[in-house]
C-alpha cells in the first residue's frame, strides 16, 4: 500500500527543512507547497493578497495531483488548512497516512517568522503582514485546530532538536516498513 507522510502545522516551525531531512534519509520524494508557489510566482505576477491566495490553491492542487501518481511513498509538506486536509481525506484512497504536526511557543515562532521575512524570502510569502504578534497568533491558531488524518505525531518545534531526534525517525521508519 502507498505511504503518504504529511508534514504540517504552524508557520516558521522548520517543516520544509525537516521534510527534506526525512526525504533524504528514507529516499522519498518531497513536495513542498511553498516551493511550488515560488515556482508559480516566478512566472505569474501577483499584485495583491487575493491573487497570492490563488497561487496557494493552485500549488495545493498540484500537490494533490502528485500525491495521486504512482510511487510507493511521498512526503507532502505545507501549513495545511482544514479544507485542504478534508480534500486529502476525500481524494487520497488506498494510502496509509502518517501526519507529523508541528507546534511550538508562539513568541519564538513569531520571532523566527519575522527574521525570515527580513532575509532573502521569496515575494510570494510576503503578501500578508504578520509583523504584529497578535496577527501571527490568529493565523497559527487556525493551523493548530486542523485535524490531521492517519497516525499523528506531534512535534514541538520551539527549538530544532526534533531534527536529530532518533526516536522520531524510528517512528517514521516503522510507518514506512509496516
Amino acid at each position: 500500500m502507498k505511504k503518504l507522510i504529511l508534514i504540517g502545522g504552524v508557520l516558521a516551525g522548520g517543516k520544509s527543512t525537516f521534510s527534506h531531512l526525512v526525504g533524504e534519509r528514507f529516499d522519498i520524494p518531497v513536495v513542498n507547497k511553498d516551493r511550488l508557489k515560488e515556482i508559480l510566482g516566478d512566472n505569474i505576477a501577483t499584485a495583491n493578497r487575493e491573487e497570492n491566495k490563488k497561487l496557494s490553491v493552485i500549488s495545493f492542487e498540484l500537490m494533490m495531483y502528485l500525491a495521486s501518481t504512482e510511487g510507493n511513498a511521498l512526503i507532502l509538506e505545507s501549513n495545511f488548512k482544514d479544507y485542504e486536509i478534508a480534500k486529502i481525506k476525500d481524494k487520497i484512497r488506498d494510502t496509509e497516512i502518517l501526519s507529523i504536526v508541528f507546534d511550538g511557543d508562539s513568541a519564538t515562532l513569531h520571532q523566527r517568522f519575522c527574521k525570515r521575512l527580513n532575509e532573502n524570502r521569496h515575494p510570494v510569502h510576503k503578501s500578508q503582514d504578520l509583523s504584529r504578534i497578535e496577527d501571527f497568533v490568529a493565523v497559527i491558531h487556525d493551523l493548530r485546530t486542523v485535524e490531521y488524518p492517519g497516525e499523528v505525531i506531534y512535534v514541538d518545534c520551539t527549538d530544532f532538536s526534533y531534527q536529530t531526534d532518533e526516536k522520531l525517525y524510528k517512528k517514521i521508519e516503522e510507518f514506512l516498513n509496516n
